[in-house]
């Protein structure tokens, strides 16, 4: 089994992953911020870093993690 380091003392199963998205890019839409607002009420967001967060990832039981590592080097990570 795969596993990927998030940051901190984060790991997720790869298998689990739905989609990474980069923050920069996809908070620009207003429907993705909804999502994340409605995540963050519902206790599924997970900040795994003290630094600005870059990234997030989606996984398949609904949790999203925030994360300071780019969408770049999350996925060269995964692959």
């Amino acid at each position: 089994m795969m596993y990927l380091h998030a940051g901190a003392d984060t790991v997720i199963k790869t298998k689990s992953i739905v989609a990474v998205f980069d923050l920069d890019y996809a908070s620009q839409n207003k429907d993705t911020l909804d999502f994340l607002k409605r995540a963050e009420k519902e206790k599924r967001l997970i900040n795994v870093t003290a630094e600005l967060p870059k990234a997030f990832i989606l996984t398949n039981d609904g949790k999203v993690y925030l994360t300071q590592l780019s969408s770049q080097t999350l996925i060269n990570r995964i692959l």
